[in-house]
């Protein structure tokens, strides 16, 4: 019982908002991340790699509403500097996404083995037994097509889905990395003496610093994409606020680009010289 309560903590209690402090979001969003692939696999196995994301993102879409929500009033009704406020936003979705992430993780190390491909087959296409060398990075312009393109989807579906959109785009990001960099650690043929862990901390130090990058650079344009939403669904068009919506929508949008860019060319040619460096 009192393992339940210490789990209850940290999830939403109805007419209570959510606990924002970094920590708790950190902590909702692995432990719902669990429960979420243990449910998916337990009642949908045939598709517990896509069911677990959307249990996800059904358990964390309030959590995110009141973020965004709390992001409004700092700025609309306390008239705090939008930067701040944004940059507070954008850092509560980061620690949601590496709770998610680190959740994916540790299942895929966990799980049986033969178990892997069954639970996640949409995350872990064709990585299984391939070491990290024998991952191909494109060039800089194929990485910035390709990481443009799933900026625009998520830019889509926060216009579309709102923070539901968000947080759906967030989640599967989050596993899709979390289980590809486990499973390799897992199936490599070259984890050496130092084993299956010191193999995942290695890839990491080489893979998180375009990692991280690329999901601010998502998590930046997703939020521009829901600001446009309501800012197009409450303001009227041509007024001042709806002016100054678009003026906040472009300047979180820019930045977003320009991260992504940054992530890209990290990407390209920073993560191969790190790989090479040390295995």
């Amino acid at each position: 019982m009192a393992n339940l309560q210490t789990v209850m903590f940290f999830m939403d209690k109805d007419g209570m908002p959510p606990d924002l402090r970094k920590g708790p979001v950190f902590f909702r969003g692995f432990l719902m991340a669990a429960f979420g692939i243990g449910a998916a696999y337990l009642l949908f196995p045939a598709e517990a790699s896509m069911i677990g994301v959307f249990l996800v993102a059904l358990g964390q879409a309030r959590t995110v509403h009141t973020m965004l929500d709390r992001n409004r009033d700092a700025v609309w009704q306390k008239g705090q500097p939008a930067w701040p406020a944004n940059v507070q936003l954008a850092t509560s979705l980061m620690m949601l996404f590496v709770g998610v992430f680190l959740s994916y993780a540790i299942v895929t190390f966990v799980v049986p083995a033969d178990r892997v491909a069954a639970i996640f087959s949409r995350q872990v296409g064709g990585f299984g037994g391939r070491s990290l060398t024998e991952v191909q990075f494109d060039d800089l312009g194929a990485v910035l097509g390709h990481n443009m393109v799933v900026m625009l989807v998520g830019f889509l579906f926060a216009i579309l889905y709102r923070h539901g959109g968000m947080v759906l785009v967030l989640a599967w990001n989050a596993s899709v990395w979390g289980v590809v960099f486990a499973w390799i650690a897992r199936s490599a043929p070259d984890t050496g003496a130092g084993g299956e862990i010191l193999y995942f901390l290695k890839s990491m130090i080489a893979i998180l610093p375009h990692l991280l990058l690329e999901s601010v650079a998502y998590i930046l344009v997703a939020i521009a994409g829901v600001f446009l939403s309501k800012n197009m669904a409450i303001y009227k068009w041509g007024s001042s606020h709806f002016s100054r919506g678009l003026r906040d929508v472009a300047g979180i949008g820019l930045v977003g680009l320009a991260v992504l860019v940054v992530a890209s060319a990290v990407e390209a040619l920073v993560a191969p010289a790190l790989i090479r460096a040390m295995f």
